[in-house]
């Protein structure tokens, strides 16, 4: 009997081979010994079939490994298919983006294309009408040409009249616009001296009319509301250098004379107590002017402020010729100053003394709705102009 040990680990086939050939081994052995009763033979039976179980498990193992292996192979090649099958489908979709870019791409440029176009015929169109409109300027503007000519030749005096109803229509827009009376009174002057050189006696009662014009022109206030403005403007800033008024504290004097320490000396220290209660520690000061309350630093800076408030009013009213609120402004302005600030400072005597100058200045000024010599003197220069046009048609006739 062999050992099973020294069976090779071999392949199945092997194996088995080697267990039927010992199993033989033993039947010989078993046949040339006695047989003393049965249980060998049924020993050797259960050996041989277990051996049988043995060999049939190991090949349903390897059964069983072969069909793993095959089940782990099929899945590994599904799981590489479903890969390339959506790799495919993912650069199916890219084309077909690309496709769909491409072709909206060439609509673009088509609507592009389409759309200049478009412009490009619109432009030409508008070229065209420009040409003929530019043709027509140029027709207009020899005709025109021709006939200032002919005006200028027959009648130069024309010009001068032209020149002062330029200057009367001027000094209007510099009066109601700008509110400028001298550079208007200086343009009608200048007007009355254009008719005063053509020496025609159907003007006079054109320069009579502008020269009520120029009368009433210098009868309106001269003062200059900008100056005024500007005035106020200039002591806007001087506001925060000027002394508010704040009562002053009396300050207390120092003791020449200090009391002793000796007790024997307590009659001259009483006496030195008693002259400084006396004449230091309680002291009285007649006043005959009202008790000013102390300001805090807030309503210091409210006091400049209001008064730099009422300031800025009265520049406003001014400037839109607002007489009443000019001089309301400024009278609020003096009372800031009587009621807060230091009325004995120099600079602020000074700062009142240029508000009360402001607010006795006259800012009121009545100006003419309308220049009486205006309608006259432009009719007067139709007149001229359509006789000079009618003679030029009837010489051309002729």
């Amino acid at each position: 009997m062999t050992d099973k040990k020294d069976v090779p680990d071999t392949e199945p086939e092997q194996q088995i081979a080697a267990l039927e050939k010992e199993l033989e081994t033993q039947a010989s052995f078993s046949d040339r010994k006695p047989s003393a009763d049965s249980a060998p033979s049924a020993k050797t039976r259960v050996m041989r079939e277990q051996k049988n179980r043995n060999g049939q498990g190991f090949l349903w193992a390897v059964v069983v490994i072969n069909f793993l292996l095959l089940a782990a192979g099929a899945g590994a090649g599904y799981w590489f298919w479903q890969q390339w099958h959506l790799q495919q489908q993912e650069q199916a979709q890219v084309i077909e983006q690309q496709k769909a870019a491409q072709t909206n791409q060439l609509l673009a440029n088509d609507e592009l294309q389409s759309s200049l176009q478009q412009d490009n015929e619109t432009l030409r169109n508008r070229l065209l009408q420009l040409s003929k409109e530019l043709s027509n300027l140029e027709a207009q503007s020899l005709a025109n040409t021709q006939n200032l000519a002919d005006v200028s030749g027959r009648r130069p005096s024309d010009w001068l009249l032209a020149e002062a109803d330029y200057l009367v229509r001027m000094a209007g827009r510099k009066l109601w616009l700008e509110k400028d009376i001298r550079t208007a009174i200086l343009m009608m002057q200048s007007a009355d001296s254009r008719l005063q050189d053509l020496s025609d006696p159907s003007l006079l009662p054109v320069r009579e009319l502008i020269a009520a014009d120029i009368q009433t022109l210098q009868q309106i206030n001269p003062v200059s509301l900008s100056s005024v403005a500007l005035a106020l403007s200039g002591m806007l800033p001087q506001v925060n250098n000027l002394p508010l008024a704040l009562p002053e504290i009396p300050e207390i004097k120092s003791r020449d004379d200090q009391t002793s320490e000796s007790i024997g000396e307590w009659r001259a220290n009483l006496d030195k107590l008693w002259v400084f209660f006396r004449e230091e520690l309680i002291n009285y000061q007649p006043r005959t002017t009202a008790i000013k309350p102390m300001l805090t630093q807030q309503q210091q800076w409210l006091a400049k402020e209001q008064l730099k408030l009422a300031l800025l009013q009265a520049q406003s009213a001014v400037l839109n010729e607002q007489e009443t609120l000019y001089k309301q402004s400024l009278q609020r302005a003096i009372g800031l100053i009587v009621d807060h600030f230091e009325l004995a400072d120099t600079s602020v005597e000074k700062f009142v003394d240029s508000l009360r100058n402001l607010e006795q200045t006259n800012i009121h000024r009545e100006l003419p709705s309308q220049m009486q010599s205006a309608r006259p003197l432009q009719e007067l220069l139709q007149r001229r102009v359509e006789s000079a046009f009618s003679s030029n048609n009837k010489a051309i006739v002729l």
